[in-house]
């Protein structure tokens, strides 16, 4: 029986995944406390990260070239006392922040070696030294930071803040407190806007039509429907339900292709409200929104992948890597949709592609909506999904490099490739609008950060690494 995994493993399995420090991570190959005379060089990274809110330093990892490190575990003899990192550090600050510091063991090439981590807390005030960190080497005095110097996390390194930093800095303070504020039962009154998944469907079709179904076979159907120009042709605007065709297409027309599934003389056309209102059918109108949407997307180049009753949308892939224009929140961007990797798991080169589940909810008796959840598919070939256990971690280790913010971004990317930057409009009976339900809270949400701040922290980047895309999956 596999036993329980706490929540600290699935973090240490999403950091010892990077090979590149951001930041919220920094590597090294050993830290030494005790009597080590550089010591402040750790402490400024302590500063930086709580300052920054939070991180992590990963030790016995080796640059093997620049911003790309390997695991290669401490020596056999290397011990760090937390009391004594934990007391020294706050030797020189301000504030005393609670240092984690945790040893574990990790399989590399065969062979299980040692590695630690250190957690540094985010902060509840500015830390700054109470005095200078400064030590000898090679006889010269080195001043790492003077007393009453703040530092932040910019990219990969510690360095004092800017302005622009220093007020994001203020404005995440602001934020720690109010969650000590919910905590202790006396929050502010933080008016807070929440986005869903869920599209509204502002337009459905009048009519549903049915008639008795003509003595076809799946094949038989798939070639005349192919002969009549349908496309595709393998995945049907219909469901079969009681010896009868059901279709949103009006089988009255003799020139609609589904006309010739039918028996004409059985045709019924029956207003929407009539199958809305009866359970049995009410599940049939969700199955043929489900058809149509999926229909379309694959009218639109989109691959459908059918695997354990939930379907995934996704690009395929003709060269190492595939890009879509779309418009973001912040312009115009260009999107990688999938990309060749090296999955450790599976020990060879496969190729992901961003993907979604898409399907249709109802929340209270005729009000739909639609909704996008954001996944991955993984291929050989870049075009034909394959799965599994060992392909599930893959996937699961590529969703674990997702903000919120990018997560937001992930349903806008799909609805905007859905609707070409509008509402979605299938034939003339079924329009999706392209904007996301919403909420409004009286109070912020603990532990939420708005994306205005994930955009603000990493401004300097690339609209791509602000989507969360290429760097954050080729090196899973």
């Amino acid at each position: 029986m596999r036993s329980k995994r706490n929540h600290l493993e699935y973090v240490l399995d999403f950091l010892t995944s990077q090979k590149k420090e951001s930041p919220y991570l920094d590597f090294k190959l050993t830290i030494h406390v005790g009597k080590n005379p550089n010591f402040p060089e750790v402490a400024k990274d302590i500063f930086a990260f709580s300052n920054y809110g939070g991180g992590w330093i990963l030790i016995g990892w080796k640059e093997e070239k620049k911003n790309q490190y390997l695991p290669v575990g401490v020596p056999d003899d290397y011990k760090v006392d937390q009391a004594t990192l934990q007391e020294k550090f706050n030797s020189y600050s301000n504030k005393p922040i609670q240092i984690e510091y945790k040893e574990f063991n990790k399989m590399i090439d065969g062979v299980q070696r040692r590695f630690a981590v250190i957690y540094i807390p985010p902060s509840y005030g500015i830390l700054k030294p109470v005095k200078d960190g400064k030590y000898r080497k090679s006889d010269k005095e080195r001043v790492v930071f003077k007393k009453g110097d703040i530092f932040y996390r910019r990219g990969t390194q510690s360095i004092p803040p800017s302005e622009q930093e220093l007020k994001i800095i203020k404005k995440r303070l602001e934020k720690e407190n109010y969650r000590i504020s919910v905590l202790s039962g006396e929050p502010d009154e933080i008016e807070e806007t929440i986005y869903s998944n869920l599209f509204e469907v502002t337009k459905l079709p009048e009519f549903v039509y049915s008639g008795l179904k003509k003595d076809y076979d799946d094949v038989s159907i798939k070639v005349l429907l192919k002969q009549e120009g349908v496309f595709p042709e393998f995945f049907h605007k219909f469901k079969e339900w009681n010896k009868k065709i059901v279709t949103f297409e009006n089988l009255c027309d003799t020139n609609i292709p589904y006309h010739k599934l039918v028996e004409e003389d059985s045709v019924v056309k029956e207003p929407i409200d009539k199958w809305i209102d009866d359970p049995d059918k009410n599940r049939i109108i969700v199955e043929l929104l489900n058809r149509e949407l999926k229909h379309y997307a694959i009218g639109k180049g989109m691959f459908l992948f059918r695997f354990r009753d939930k379907d995934k949308l996704y690009y395929s892939l003709e060269n190492e890597k595939r890009e879509e224009r779309w418009r973001s929140r912040y312009g115009k961007s260009t999107r990688i949709v999938a990309a060749k990797l090296y999955a450790e798991q599976l020990q060879r080169y496969i190729y992901w592609h961003a993907a979604f589940f898409p399907n249709f909810v109802q929340l209270e008796l005729g009000k739909f909506f639609f909704r996008i959840l954001p996944t991955f598919v993984l291929t050989d070939d870049g075009k034909h999904a394959i799965a599994g256990f060992k392909e599930g971690t893959v996937i699961t280790r590529l969703s674990y490099n997702k903000y919120n913010s990018s997560y937001l971004n992930n349903l806008l990317f799909w609805i905007y490739k859905l609707g070409n930057g509008y509402d979605i409009h299938i034939r003339d009976y079924l329009t999706i609008s392209s904007k996301p339900a919403t909420t409004e809270l009286p109070v912020g949400i603990i532990f939420d950060i708005p994306s205005s701040e994930f955009r603000l922290e990493i401004a300097e980047e690339s609209e791509e690494d602000v989507l969360g895309e290429d760097d954050e999956f080729e090196d899973v």
